[in-house]
C-alpha cells in the first residue's frame, strides 16, 4: 500500500512538473512574440526617421533614439495644432483680419475707441527734430489730453533700442521720456537705418495692442502734420473696412549697388524693375484691419530695404483699397487756396517754399532762428535774423562794375549794410559780408587771380564735372572762363523786387567743346537782400541735338575762427560716400559733425538745410538748397595743405567748404530742356 501510494505520488508531481514547464514556455514565448513586435515597430520607426533624415540633411546612417521618436511624435501634435491655428486665420481674414481670440480680449478689457494713432518715426540724436515737433504740431499735457478726450488722436515719438542695450543713447532718451512722456519704446526693436521696415511693423503690431483705433498712421520725424485737416480726411473714410492711405507713387527698382536706393531683391520685381504701387514713405494711413492683419502674420511678412516698400507689398493681393490722397502730397497746394496741405516737410526737401505756408520749424535751431527762418503773417517777409535798428536814411543798394589789378571785371552788389563780388572770371562769389559780421567767405591770401587758374575761395560753380571724371580740367572748365553780363536774360520766377542782382551767361567756345562736346547755356542769377541774404540761381539748357549729363558743386569755402570750434548739424543719420576710404558707404552717427582731421566726404540725398555753426564768432551760417540733392564736406588739414599751391599751410584751419551739389547722380538733360538750381546763404548770430 505504501509503495503505490508513493508511486501516485511520483506519478501526480511529474505530472505538475510538465504543466509548469508548458505554462512557462507559453508564456516566455509571448514574450518572445511581444517583445519582437517592439523592436521590429520600433525598427520600421527608426528606418523611417533615418530615412527622412537623409532626405533633410543628406548626412547618411544615424542612429535615433526613443527620446527623438517621442519628438517627433510631439511636432506632429503641434502639426495639429497650427493646422487648427491656420483655420482660425483663414476665417479671421473673412472677418476683417480679427480672430475671435482678440475679440473676446478686448471684451475683457475695453478701451475707448479714438480715431487715429500717430507714430512719428525718430531716432538718437534727433532731440532738435523733435523739439521743433513739440513746438509746432504735436501738443503735451493737458492739450494732449483734450487732443485724445475731444479729437480722438493720439501722437508718440518711436523709437528702439540701441544695439548695445542700456547705453548712453538709450538714457538719453529715458532722460526726455522723464519730461515728456511721449514716447514709445519698441524693446524688442534694434534702432538702426537698415531696420526701418522692421520698426515700422514693430510700431503697427505695438499700436494695434495697445490702442483701439479707426485708423493708424506712420510720420518721419521732420514733416508737419495739421491734424485737424487730417482727421476730416480720414473721417471720409470710415466706412470703408480695410484702407491704405498716402501719397501713392511708383518708380524704378535700382539694382546698382552704389545707389543710395539699391534694393537687394531687385530681381523679383520683374523685367521691368519697377516698383508696385505704394504710399510715399514720409506719413501715410492704414485702417484698423490693415494693423490687425501686420499684427497676426508679422512673422511671415517680408521686409525690403526701405520701408514704404515693405508696407505696399504686404497688401498686394489682399482685397485693400489704395487710396491715393493728394493732400498728403506737399505739392497739391497752391499759394490762395483756402487750405493747406496736411503735412510740409521740415526741411523743405519735399516741398519748395510758399507764400503764406503754414508754420514750419528747422529742427536744428534755436527758437531764436526758428523765427527768423519762419515766414510772417502779411507780407509774407522774414524778421531780421539779429536784432535791427532801422537806418536814418533809406537803404542804399547798387551794382559796381570794377577791375582787378589784373585787369578782370568784377561786380560788387550793395544792399543796405551788406555786400557781396562777383569776379567774372568763373562767375565766382569772391566776398560776401555785412556790417556786422565782416567776411563770411575764406579766400586764401595766396589765391591767384589770373586765367585760367581758378580763384582758391569764394563759391567757384564746378562744371560739367567735379574731381575731373570726364574733362582734362579738375572740376570742370566753366569757373576757368570769362562770363558776360546778360542785359536781357529770360524770365525767372521769383520775387526780386527787393533784391539787388546781376545775371551772368556763358556758352562753351570751340575749344571747350573738344574738353566737353556738348552744346549749352548756362545763365547765373546772383542776388543780395538787405538783410545779407546772398543767393545763387543756376540755369542750364541744353541747346544740343542729343542728350548730355553733367555734374555741378557750388563750391562754397566758408570763413571760420578755427576749424576745431565749428560744427555742422543737419546731417545727422544722413549716408555719406568717404573718399578718404575709396568711397565707402557710411552713415553719419553723430548729433552734429564736428572736425579733428581731414574731411572728404558726399553726403548723398542730403537734408535741404544745413547750419554751420561757429562758437567762437559767435553766428551761424544757414545753407538752403533746392535742386542739388548732395552735399560735399571738404578740409585738406595740415598735412593736404602743404601740396596744394595756392593755399597757405595753416590756412585750412580758417576754411571749411560746405557744397550744394548735384554729383551722386548725374542730372541728364534732352535737347531743349532746362535744369533748374538754387543755393541760399544766409547768417545768424547768436548772443
Amino acid at each position: 500500500m505504501r509503495s503505490r501510494g508513493s508511486q501516485n505520488r511520483l506519478s501526480g508531481n511529474s505530472f505538475g512538473s510538465r504543466v509548469s514547464a508548458l505554462m512557462l514556455a507559453m508564456i516566455s514565448t509571448m514574450a518572445t512574440i511581444y517583445v519582437a513586435a517592439r523592436l521590429f515597430q520600433e525598427a520600421e520607426s527608426r528606418a523611417y526617421l533615418v530615412e527622412e533624415l537623409e532626405k533633410r540633411t543628406g548626412q547618411g546612417q544615424s542612429a535615433v533614439s526613443l527620446d527623438d521618436t517621442l519628438k517627433v511624435i510631439a511636432c506632429r501634435e503641434q502639426s495639429k495644432k497650427l493646422s487648427v491655428l491656420e483655420t482660425e486665420l483663414a476665417a479671421a481674414r473673412q472677418e476683417g483680419f480679427v480672430p475671435k481670440r482678440l475679440l473676446g480680449n478686448n471684451e475683457k478689457h475695453p478701451t475707448k475707441k479714438v480715431l487715429l494713432v500717430v507714430g512719428v518715426m525718430t531716432t538718437f540724436g534727433r532731440r532738435k527734430n523733435r523739439d521743433a515737433i513739440r513746438k509746432a504740431w504735436m501738443p503735451a499735457g493737458i492739450a494732449r489730453r483734450e487732443l485724445v478726450d475731444k479729437k480722438g488722436i493720439i501722437v508718440r515719438f518711436v523709437i528702439g533700442r540701441s544695439a548695445n542695450g542700456g547705453d548712453s543713447l538709450d538714457k538719453e532718451i529715458e532722460a526726455e521720456i522723464s519730461h515728456t512722456n511721449d514716447f514709445v519704446i519698441l524693446g524688442n526693436q534694434v534702432e538702426a537705418p537698415e531696420e526701418k521696415a522692421k520698426k515700422i511693423k514693430s510700431f503697427f503690431i505695438h499700436a494695434v495692442g495697445k490702442w483701439d483705433a479707426e485708423f493708424y498712421a506712420k510720420v518721419n520725424d521732420d514733416v508737419y502734420v495739421n491734424l485737424d485737416s487730417l482727421g476730416v480726411v480720414l473721417a471720409s473714410h470710415l466706412d470703408k473696412p480695410r484702407v491704405y492711405i498716402g501719397c501713392m507713387k511708383s518708380g524704378k527698382v535700382f539694382s546698382e549697388r552704389t545707389h543710395k536706393w539699391h534694393e537687394p531683391d531687385w530681381w523679383k520685381f520683374g523685367d521691368g524693375k519697377s516698383y508696385f504701387r505704394h504710399a510715399s514713405g514720409e506719413v501715410y494711413v492704414i485702417s484698423k484691419s490693415l494693423a490687425q492683419f501686420i499684427s497676426i502674420n508679422s512673422f511671415m511678412l517680408r521686409t525690403y530695404v526701405h520701408d514704404d516698400v515693405s508696407i505696399g507689398s504686404w497688401f498686394i493681393g489682399l482685397d485693400v483699397q489704395h487710396i491715393d490722397e493728394t493732400k498728403l502730397c506737399c505739392s497739391s497746394w497752391s499759394p490762395g487756396t483756402q487750405h493747406p496741405p496736411l503735412t510740409r516737410h521740415v526741411l523743405n526737401k519735399l516741398c519748395k517754399h510758399q507764400p503764406n505756408q503754414i508754420y514750419y520749424a528747422f529742427p536744428f535751431v534755436s527758437k531764436l532762428e526758428m523765427n527768423a527762418s519762419a515766414p510772417t503773417s502779411g507780407a509774407g517777409k522774414r524778421p531780421p535774423p539779429y536784432p535791427h535798428k532801422a537806418d536814418k536814411n533809406p537803404l542804399q543798394s547798387s551794382v559796381e562794375l570794377v577791375k582787378d589789378k589784373n585787369g578782370i571785371s568784377q561786380l560788387i552788389l550793395r544792399n543796405n549794410d551788406a555786400s557781396a563780388t562777383v569776379s567774372l572770371l568763373g562767375a565766382q562769389v569772391i566776398s560776401w559780408k555785412t556790417k556786422r559780421t565782416g567776411e563770411l567767405l575764406f579766400l586764401s591770401k595766396k589765391a591767384i587771380f589770373n586765367p585760367p587758374t581758378a580763384v582758391r575761395g569764394g563759391i567757384p560753380i564746378c562744371f560739367p564735372e567735379f574731381k575731373n571724371n570726364e574733362t582734362r580740367e579738375d572740376h570742370g572748365f566753366v569757373r576757368n572762363r570769362i562770363w558776360v553780363i546778360e542785359e536781357n536774360p529770360p524770365h525767372l520766377s521769383g520775387d526780386f523786387s527787393a533784391k539787388v542782382y546781376v545775371d551772368l551767361f556763358l556758352k562753351p567756345s570751340k575749344e571747350d567743346a573738344k574738353i566737353w562736346p556738348h552744346s549749352f547755356e548756362f545763365r547765373l542769377r546772383i542776388s543780395l537782400t538787405a538783410l545779407g541774404i546772398l543767393s545763387l540761381t543756376s540755369r542750364i539748357r541744353n541747346v544740343d541735338c542729343k542728350n548730355f549729363s553733367f555734374r555741378i558743386v557750388y563750391h562754397t569755402y566758408l570763413s571760420v575762427s578755427d576749424i576745431c570750434e565749428v560744427r555742422i548739424e543737419g546731417l545727422e543719420t544722413q549716408y555719406y560716400l568717404d573718399n578718404l576710404l575709396q568711397k565707402q558707404r557710411f552713415t553719419e552717427q553723430g548729433a552734429s559733425l564736428t572736425f579733428e582731421s581731414e574731411v572728404d566726404r558726399v553726403y548723398t540725398d542730403s537734408n535741404n538745410v544745413l547750419a554751420v555753426r561757429d562758437h567762437y564768432k559767435k553766428r551761424t551760417v544757414i545753407i538752403r538748397k533746392d535742386g542739388l540733392p548732395d552735399t560735399v564736406v571738404w578740409n585738406p588739414w595740415d598735412k593736404k595743405s602743404k601740396f596744394i599751391a595756392d593755399l597757405g599751410d595753416k590756412e585750412y584751419q580758417e576754411m571749411l567748404c560746405v557744397d550744394g551739389a548735384a554729383l551722386e547722380n548725374p542730372i541728364t538733360l534732352k535737347p531743349g530742356e532746362e535744369w533748374k538750381g538754387d543755393l541760399e546763404l544766409s547768417i545768424l548770430l547768436i548772443s
